[in-house]
C-alpha cells in the first residue's frame, strides 16, 4: 500500500516507449548544452571546409 511514488521532471513527449516481452523500455530523448555545442563545431568546420575547397579552385 505505501509503495514509493517516482516523480520524473522529463516530460513523456519526449520519451519513447518500446514494449518487449519481458516489458518496457524508456528512451528519454534530450539534447544537452554539450551537444548542441558540438554539433554546431562540426557544421561550422564541414562548411569552411567545403567553402576552403570551391575558393581553390577559383
Amino acid at each position: 500500500m505505501n509503495e514509493p511514488q517516482v516523480t520524473s521532471p522529463i516530460d513523456p513527449r519526449e520519451m519513447t516507449r518500446i514494449d518487449t516481452g519481458q516489458g518496457e523500455i524508456h528512451i528519454i530523448h534530450e539534447m544537452t548544452f554539450g551537444d548542441l555545442l558540438i554539433s554546431t563545431l562540426l557544421m561550422a568546420i564541414i562548411i569552411f571546409l567545403l567553402i576552403n575547397r570551391v575558393a581553390r579552385r577559383y
